[in-house]
């Protein structure tokens, strides 16, 4: 409970970071500055997990070694350029996350309920629809700029999909595995909730056309699972490492002077 509290604040807090630097940079005094929204489309890779943490100490065994999984995702992509260096930034993208699992002697985790799953490999993929607001900095010159986009996201699922093992169904493994644990059942979390950033390069290619390429970072807040004391886990939380690229197009631009024409005077 008390860590769910914290990442509430934490999102909060980044929410109405985004929100006042937006509002700031807004009612400042500015020269002549050619505001800019443009509009595009990304696409990239993701390598995704769920960090689970048992509440229980004497199952702590049953979670193999995970390994990243590999996902796609896919959007389009909207940016107010309104002061310079700074903007903001909306996206809406499906996205494929998960995990895959490993159990092997290496690790020192091959027995479940006294059954050995040496070599047994498992995964599960959940596919979202993100939506980050992230502030957009910038610097540079005006053919290549590179960038800082980070803000809040939440997710939303659209698919949980089925639990992919390397046995066939009926093995006893899996029934040994299953046993107790809440990750092969249906009862989930459709929402999700955390921040994101990273960085990357924008590079204009002839009068229209940005081309920008981003590595970015995201750790869920909200667990998959329930986390109350008498629930099996504790944290089942998403975190995901990806790498896309964007095509945008300016659609209109403006100038907004400065409030006071006088100031100059």
């Amino acid at each position: 409970m008390l860590r769910t509290n914290l990442m509430h604040r934490i999102f909060l807090a980044a929410v109405l970071s985004i929100v006042s630097l937006s509002l700031s940079y807004g009612q400042q005094l500015r020269r002549d500055f050619l505001q800019e929204v443009s509009m595009g489309v990304n696409a990239g890779v993701n390598l995704t997990k769920v960090s689970f943490l048992h509440n229980m100490n004497d199952r702590l065994y049953e979670l193999g070694n995970q390994s990243l999984r590999q996902g796609i995702r896919f959007g389009f992509v909207t940016r107010y350029i309104h002061q310079n260096h700074f903007g903001v930034q909306l996206e809406l993208s499906y996205v494929q996350a998960g995990w895959t699992e490993k159990f092997h002697e290496n690790s020192g985790v091959s027995m479940v309920n006294d059954i050995d799953m040496q070599d047994v490999e498992l995964g599960r993929r959940l596919e979202y629809w993100d939506i980050p607001v992230l502030a957009h900095i910038y610097f540079g010159k005006r053919r290549l700029r590179f960038f800082v986009d980070m803000g809040p996201e939440i997710r939303v699922m659209s698919k949980y999909g089925e639990v992919k093992w390397n046995i066939p169904e009926g093995d006893e493994r899996r029934n040994a595995f299953q046993a107790g644990d809440n990750r092969f059942e249906e009862d989930h979390h459709n929402v999700d909730y955390g921040l994101t950033g990273g960085g990357g390069f924008d590079l204009k290619i002839g009068k229209m056309v940005h081309v920008l390429v981003e590595c970015r970072y995201s750790y869920g807040f909200g667990d998959l699972y329930n986390n109350n004391k008498a629930d099996l886990y504790q944290r089942s939380n998403n975190q995901m490492l990806g790498v896309m690229g964007s095509v945008m197009v300016p659609v209109f631009k403006f100038k907004e002077r400065k409030d006071n024409p006088e100031a100059e005077e």
